[in-house]
């Protein structure tokens, strides 16, 4: 930061890799120009670049290379979206696309039953057998349909056997809109009794989950409920520089935030 300007969110982990404060990017096909000069500016402040839905398989090969490269080669852990997993189960190719995965150079892999509901044994053996492969293991739990409601009991189940079985980390389902979908309601606001109870079902390993929390407002919530350091998803690119301000302390609606909470600890 600025040499004259003292740090506001004092806690906030500037090295990478970081093993919490992550920032996973939604991707929705951005040029090589336009990831390079993204990781130009603001490559520091990401984590996670997840290429959205099956969009990995609409690109040549060679993009899809140099674009892998582009963001192994600045720190920056790169996976298709978990549709691409959810298609080849139900096409019984579950092996040939873990192997499509590792030979292009990703770095990660996703696993999700966002759409088609998958064995719990099968989904555990699929985390061990990517590990084995070399891969980095993200998993999501919770579903794109919005009529589809499951226990937060199950949800804290595999959100702990996923972990247990190597991932890294575990996604709650956000989707891109993040409106009544997962923890929000239908204007997008947080549902404070199911954030709790998701935390509090996994002795609140807050650490080891990321909120998709697409909305500027709800990024800003978390941050202020769980610090600067709480792991953030489906951020577009235009608000990867947003969000760390917001991290920082460096917009209104964190700043008032750190700065209360550097006076309670001066006091």
């Amino acid at each position: 930061m600025t040499y004259w300007l003292q740090e506001l969110a004092q806690d906030r982990i500037k090295k990478k890799p970081r093993s919490s404060g992550i920032t996973m990017m939604l991707d929705r096909c951005l040029g090589l120009g336009g990831t390079e000069d993204l990781i130009h500016m603001a490559g520091e402040y990401l984590d996670q670049i997840k290429l959205s839905f099956g969009t990995a398989v609409l690109v040549s090969e060679t993009f899809l290379r140099t674009k892998i490269d582009l963001a192994i080669n600045s720190g920056i852990d790169i996976y298709p979206g978990g549709t691409l997993m959810e298609i080849a189960y139900q096409q019984k190719k579950d092996i040939q696309y873990i192997n499509w995965v590792k030979n292009l150079g990703f770095s990660m892999i996703e696993i999700s039953d966002g759409i088609f509901n998958i064995d719990r044994k099968k989904r555990s053996d699929t985390i061990k057998r990517s590990k084995d492969a070399g891969l980095k293991v993200i998993t999501e739990v919770g579903k794109k349909d919005s009529e589809v409601e499951i226990p937060i009991s199950q949800i804290c189940e595999n959100i702990i056997l996923d972990l247990d079985h190597g991932a890294e980390k575990v996604i709650i389902e956000g989707r891109e809109s993040g409106k009544n979908i997962g923890v929000y309601d239908n204007k997008g606001n947080i549902l404070d009794k199911k954030v709790k109870s998701i935390l509090e079902g996994i002795n609140h390993r807050q650490n080891d989950i990321i909120w998709e929390a697409p909305q500027q407002h709800q990024q800003a919530s978390f941050i202020q409920r769980f610090g600067s350091n709480v792991n953030l998803g489906n951020i577009l690119p235009r608000d990867i520089l947003g969000l760390e301000a917001l991290r920082q302390g460096l917009r209104y609606e964190t700043l008032v935030h750190f700065v209360s909470e550097n006076k309670l600890k001066n006091e």
